[in-house]
């Protein structure tokens, strides 16, 4: 153009005999225009939608290609290719779904993950099938992971999952990473601040650890709590069977074995051993157990002096009717307190019973006014605690009924100075003989 002078363009158009707006087209491209790569179709294209419903189900690539297989029409080409294509698929799926965020780092001890997972129909073989939940738990410092399955996910689920994780690490996290589960926040205030359940903050005060609830919009607090269920989903369940609950957690201790001795891609080293030397000496000392925490709950008896538990109903002493009370609820046992005082404990009742849970010397304010009810509540509670004893006072009653108050007040005595097992093994000796009443059961 520069030979031609400013009119080059006309010159051009004219020499060669072409429309002046053509040679400006090609004037003002590419000296070298791009080559382009023909696109080759693919036997795995038909299939493309119905992977990307496979990979959204979470079934793995193997299966991906016997259910092609299988399929009309037919996969008929290689296993390689299969596989090559549905590894594009996903990283379209990945790039388009997947937003910016910032990963940070933690020091030693500091955070922990926690969340839950399920599986629907778990496909047990000599078992009925039925929903499975795994609770899983990973210090986010050395990668150290606990995982248990469960059969609900209920607040005490929780609390005691957590502390067998705990156990787990020799210690406890600075902090739990929570995906706003419903048994930690009941919502967030007009501030979008958590709104925490009063029994799981006061069990994490209680352990001097702090809660942090995952930003709904937050990827880099929500996609690594989400990602520990989505890990343990894919690493652990495929390509395994299991004969039923027994088995299934045979396998997991020992898959947990493995993986927790295994280089991590995180930060290439072996979990635990970065656990071992690192994060456990920082981790805040455990003060409890699973089996004895006791959650709290504000609770007061009502006019029967009853306090509802579960689905059971406890006594305390009627001077405690209306009185807030704070319940603690341990994996065995029922303890009410004033205060630092406890005034009640009972063995807990692990099925709903259809009748009051009581202790009879709770009422004892009661027996100056309506002596009859302490002869009825001596002897409930004496024929609960063993089948000899229950069949000895229904032998006596039937044969003293006009007058048994005074025989089962004494037997009662007599059941507290030497206890159940010696009173039932009496109970049982002196039915054998057919003597009835108290003096027999002294002898």
């Amino acid at each position: 153009i520069m030979a031609f002078g400013v009119d080059g363009d006309h010159q051009i158009a004219e020499i060669l005999g072409m429309d002046r707006k053509t040679v400006l087209k090609i004037l003002k491209g590419p000296t070298e225009p791009p080559t382009q790569r023909r696109n080759r179709d693919s036997a795995v294209d038909t299939y493309a939608d119905q992977i990307k419903q496979w990979i959204a189900r979470g079934t793995p690539v193997k299966r991906m290609l016997e259910l092609a297989r299988e399929g009309e029409p037919p996969y008929v080409g290689s296993r390689s290719e299969f596989y090559n294509q549905v590894g594009k698929i996903r990283a379209e799926l990945k790039a388009a779904e997947q937003e910016v965020f910032v990963r940070f780092g933690s020091l030693p001890g500091e955070y922990c993950q926690v969340d839950w997972g399920e599986i629907r129909n778990f496909p047990f073989t000599k078992a009925p099938l039925g929903t499975r939940y795994f609770f899983c738990a990973r210090l986010k410092f050395s990668g150290v992971t606990y995982v248990s399955f469960e059969s609900d996910t209920r607040l005490e689920t929780l609390v005691r999952c957590m502390l067998r994780a705990f156990e787990h690490f020799g210690g406890v996290p600075w902090t739990c990473v929570f995906d706003n589960m419903k048994t930690v926040t009941v919502g967030r205030d007009e501030r979008h601040r958590p709104i925490w359940n009063e029994t799981f903050l006061k069990f994490m005060v209680e352990l001097e650890s702090h809660p942090l609830a995952c930003w709904p919009e937050s990827p880099n607090q929500k996609g690594s709590v989400e990602n520990l269920v989505g890990w343990v989903r894919s690493n652990f369940i495929p390509e395994r069977t299991f004969a039923d609950d027994q088995d299934l957690q045979a396998q997991l201790g020992r898959w947990l074995e493995r993986v927790n001795g295994e280089v991590s891609g995180v930060h290439g080293q072996i979990p635990r051993d970065v656990w071992e030397q690192f994060e456990k000496p920082k981790l805040i000392p455990l003060k409890t157990s699973a089996s004895d925490y006791g959650l709290a709950f504000p609770v007061k008896a009502g006019s029967e002096s009853l306090v509802h538990i579960d689905s059971n109903r406890y006594s305390v002493p009627v001077g405690y009717v209306k009185v807030p009370l704070l319940a603690r609820v341990r994996e065995d046992w029922v303890e009410f307190y004033n205060g630092e005082n406890r005034v009640a404990r009972h063995r807990r009742a692990k099925e709903k019973l259809n009748k009051p849970i009581r202790e009879p010397e709770h009422y004892g304010p009661v027996f100056k006014k309506k002596p009859r009810a302490q002869v009825m509540l001596y002897r409930d509670h004496l024929i609960e605690l063993d089948g000899s004893i229950r069949g000895y006072i229904e032998s006596l009653c039937y044969r003293n009924r006009s007058n048994y108050g005074p025989a089962i007040l004494e037997m009662y005595e007599l059941w507290k100075h030497h206890g159940t097992d010696a009173f039932g093994a009496a109970c049982a000796v002196a039915s054998e003989h057919g003597c009835y009443g108290p003096d027999y059961l002294e002898e």
